[in-house]
């Protein structure tokens, strides 16, 4: 298991730093000014776009470990598939609330985590009923498979 979170941590690393530059990239393009539009927070800190864009990447990759290591959850045989979606869904939505607000993300509003919640659960929804699909046809292939060898 110790393999298996240490991949999950590594890809959710790299994964959270690339969508860190896209989202850098998409704001950029939206706010329409030519310029990268960077967290104040963290041109505070390192006094440069450049360090302020390699910063957040790296925060964006510090989150991404979250949520691909605590897929981990799904693996618990123990808990019902609701309650690992929801601890799953609650970990790391709880997570991107503290680092948003630490990291001035996100407004420290009930509105902004609110909506940013609510951006999450559908993101989670749709997930979810991908993996869901995935593994119901999983299980019904391997279902034939072993009516098939049964019948040999």
């Amino acid at each position: 298991m110790t393999i298996g979170l240490l991949k999950r941590a590594v890809c959710g690393f790299v994964l959270g730093m690339v969508m860190g530059a896209l989202m850098v990239v998409a704001i950029s393009f939206a706010s329409g000014n030519g310029s990268l539009v960077l967290p104040a927070r963290f041109l505070e800190i390192t006094g440069s776009e450049a360090g302020a864009l390699l910063a957040h990447m790296l925060v964006s990759g510090a989150y991404g470990v979250i949520p691909m290591a605590g897929t981990l959850i799904y693996e618990l045989d123990s808990w019902g598939l609701l309650k690992q979606a929801v601890v799953h869904y609650a970990s790391y939505t709880v997570a991107f609330i503290c680092f948003g607000i630490a990291f001035e993300w996100i407004d420290p509003t009930l509105d902004s985590i609110g909506i940013m919640a609510g951006i999450f659960a559908i993101c989670h929804c749709i997930i979810w009923l991908i993996m869901y699909n995935r593994y119901r046809l999983e299980i019904k292939q391997l279902n034939e498979l072993l009516s098939k060898t049964k019948t040999l």
